[in-house]
């Protein structure tokens, strides 16, 4: 920051504020603001002495005043309110400053923590007031506002760890509500029974803005229930109209009423729902407690949404030639590098979510909101019982909660799939299903066993899993949900004496009638029929734990038809697969099937100890399938970066460089990593492991299937027509 001295005494017009310049007073500036100052205004100033606050760091501020200094965007300074309203509440006898841009100072007007509310620059006179400072300029480009929360970046910079209420303050004048409330009880009137639903397709910067094409499908899709207005800033209100025009929506355009950001609010207050690209919106959305959807792309929804408690953030899954969403970039006055690389206008990676997916959302948000939801009371995995449940998510019209004792995720309620709508190729609202499910492979079986298996062999979790069901004792072998018997085959092939359940017909009989398997329909154990009740050596069910409403006696019920030297192997989605720790585990990923009524549950290591003892296994292991450089990839995402030589020169290096100096340094980890992997296993001995140091035969299993997954063969001929040699 910095403090200059007026050489003369002058007016102007500067950062939204009119201001009167006093020769001789000194004044102090965020530094990228002094420099936005035209030529002819900055001459008139000239660097001068002055001490600042010293900066804030926790301390006791009853009786003492503090000056935050935040030249911000309007959704910076709404995303400030929650610091600002709980420094306030927990030091009651401060005084409370904030100097703030001439376009932000709107929604900071009127809320009863704020003091004093001043322009930027500010007067020195007011500096020297303040006991303290906090400083909040120069922010965008710094590590620590990229990777935090913007409501979690202003706690921090406050020294807050948590606040009363993460959502922001929103104040709407009375006068501006009655001004723009005319508006609404109009369509109300003409289109009565329906709800409003405000649809900000626009946003600050070319790559961030929605295709109106997305604004005309949801108008389709949610016609019966909602009716769509329109309520962009008045410099956007041309370019709004021609959309319209052009696409055909019937959507009310209200946005010439849209004066100021406080009638944004006043709209976004009169409104029922809320769907923005913009982020403005989506705090004001937030902060009036409104059902939102907000949809990213280029920006990591849990960035500007995660402290949000009514908004469901709807991200795409777009892996493009430049890019691979969410890229980062803050802002930009034209289309993005991938829209270019295509030819077209909006960002590839918005243009790539089905409205579908975002009108699911919407009924998703209004359900959270109104909380419309049962809460469990007991925990399917380990029994513990209570009211204190905590919502993680709400996704397809399913509550997620998640156990306070074991840390089990499962819906509420707990209710499946018929797995036969899904062979056959039925489609229902599941999200998962507005693209191809992989069922469509398992059904496209080979001709024979050996070509099935080989289909199957080589994949990374079966590299790993068959040479430890190698090392195990022969006999009887289950695999519980067999689906066609690719597995069944494998260990057919290794000597065991082979059965297998499975809950669709259609997969049944291709298992039966392809390849001669002994397969029974059963959804439970008490359906499997007498000759399938043996004592067997290994029972398998590979994904089948997350689908099941009471997954404690299932896994019971296997403890049962283990022989005393039995061994279970299951496997489910990894709680903690590298992509969840990387970006940790994000909300509303309809790109995936990780939810109900597909799955019913969510299982981390601990979670799936404590249900495995509770039902009676003795000893357990636990094993992901091998760390792969494409796992490595899809939680870190390689960039390209400026490298600066000795000399003074720079090279540019592109991230395909950058990705191979990456996955060549990680190579420790794909040998010896047993929890980062994509496909998790755990291995539970009804009394004793039946082989001697299973650990060992574990960590084996990993680095050679590793090694085989990554590089193949030492044998297998190079490029070119050479052999590699030992």
């Amino acid at each position: 920051m910095l403090v200059v001295k007026a050489l003369e005494t002058f007016s102007m017009d500067f950062n939204d504020y009119h201001l009167e310049i006093q020769k001789g007073k000194k004044y102090l500036f965020a530094d990228d603001v002094f420099g936005a100052l035209p030529p002819n205004f900055r001459k008139l100033f000239a660097r001068a002495e002055g001490k600042l606050p010293p900066f804030y760091r926790g301390e006791n501020l009853n009786g003492r005043t503090l000056l935050v200094v935040a030249q911000a965007a309007i959704g910076d300074a709404l995303c400030m309110t929650p610091a600002l309203r709980e420094i306030k509440r927990r030091y009651p006898k401060m005084t409370l400053m904030v100097s703030i841009s001439g376009r932000a100072r709107p929604v900071l007007e009127g809320l009863p923590y704020l003091d004093e509310i001043l322009p930027m620059p500010l007067p020195y006179e007011k500096v020297k007031q303040a006991d303290f400072l906090v400083k909040c300029v120069e922010m965008v480009g710094k590590p620590q506002f990229d990777n935090l929360n913007l409501v979690e970046y202003f706690l921090w910079k406050f020294c807050i760890i948590r606040a009363e209420k993460e959502v922001p303050d929103v104040f709407v004048p009375e006068e501006v509500e009655k001004e723009v409330a005319p508006l609404f009880e109009e369509i109300r009137q003409l289109v009565p029974g329906k709800k409003i639903l405000l649809f900000h397709y626009l946003a600050s910067s070319v790559h961030r803005t929605l295709p109106p094409r997305l604004l005309k499908e949801l108008e389709d899709l949610l016609s019966r229930e909602y009716v769509p207005v329109i309520c962009s800033l008045p410099s956007e209100d041309i370019t709004v109209e021609v959309s319209l025009d052009v696409y055909g929506i019937r959507a009310a355009n209200l946005s010439s009423y849209m004066k100021s950001v406080k009638h944004l609010a006043a709209a976004i207050k009169l409104s029922d729902a809320v769907i923005t690209a913009d982020t403005a919106t989506l705090h004001l959305a937030a902060g009036l407690g409104k059902p939102t959807v907000f949809i990213a792309g280029p920006i990591e929804a849990d960035l500007r949404s995660i402290t949000y408690p009514t908004v469901i953030p709807v991200r795409p899954y777009y892996r493009g030639e430049t890019c691979i969403a969410p890229c980062g970039q803050h802002a930009t006055l034209e289309p993005c590098p991938e829209a270019k690389r295509k030819g077209q206008f909006y960002s590839p990676c918005l243009d790539s979510i089905p409205a579908e997916v975002i009108a699911r959302a919407l009924e998703d948000a209004e359900m959270l909101v109104a909380g419309r939801y049962e809460r469990p009371e007991n925990c399917p995995a380990c029994a513990h019982k209570g009211k204190d449940f905590w919502l993680f998510e709400i996704i397809n019209g399913f509550p997620i909660f998640e156990c306070p004792s074991c840390g089990l995720q499962f819906a509420w309620p707990l209710q499946g799939k018929d797995y036969d709508t899904i062979y056959k190729g039925e489609r229902d609202n599941l999200l998962r299903f507005v693209i191809d499910l992989a069922y469509e492979d398992y059904k496209a079986v080979e001709k024979t066993p050996e070509k099935e298996i080989a289909r199957w062999e080589n994949l990374p979790r079966f590299r790993f899993l068959l040479p430890i069901l190698d090392a195990l004792p022969r006999g009887p072998f289950l695999d519980v949900g067999c689906s066609t018997g690719f597995l069944l085959l494998m260990a057919q092939r290794l000597g065991f004496e082979v059965y297998g359940t499975e809950v669709s017909d259609e997969a049944i009989e291709i298992a039966r009638q392809r390849f001669g398997l002994r397969v029974v329909k059963a959804e439970s154990i008490t359906e499997l029929p007498q000759d399938f009740r043996r004592p067997y050596r290994v029972i398998t069910a590979l994904e089948v734990l997350e689908h099941l409403p009471d997954p404690l006696n299932f896994l019971k019920g296997l403890k049962d038809l283990l022989d005393h030297q039995g061994l279970l192997v299951l496997s489910c989605p990894p709680y903690y697969k590298f992509e969840n720790l990387a970006k940790g585990y994000q909300k509303y990923k309809w790109w995936r099937n990780d939810y109900p009524p597909h799955h019913l549950t969510r299982w981390k290591p601990w979670t799936l100890y404590e249900a495995l003892k509770k039902a009676g296994f003795s000893q357990i292991y636990f094993s992901t399938e091998p760390f792969l450089p494409g796992t490595l990839l899809e939680g870190i995402h390689p960039i390209p970066f400026t490298l600066e030589l000795s000399g003074g020169q720079k090279l540019q290096v592109p991230s395909q460089v950058s990705a191979g100096v990456l996955i060549e340094s990680m190579k420790p980890l794909y040998l010896n990593a047993p929890t980062l992997g994509n496909f998790q296993y755990v291995f539970a001995a009804k009394e004793k492991f039946p082989v001697s140091d299973f650990p060992s035969l574990l960590k084996r299993a990993l680095r050679f299937s590793a090694i085989q997954s990554i590089w193949g063969f030492d044998e297998t001929p190079k490029k070119g027509g050479s052999r590699q040699t030992n």
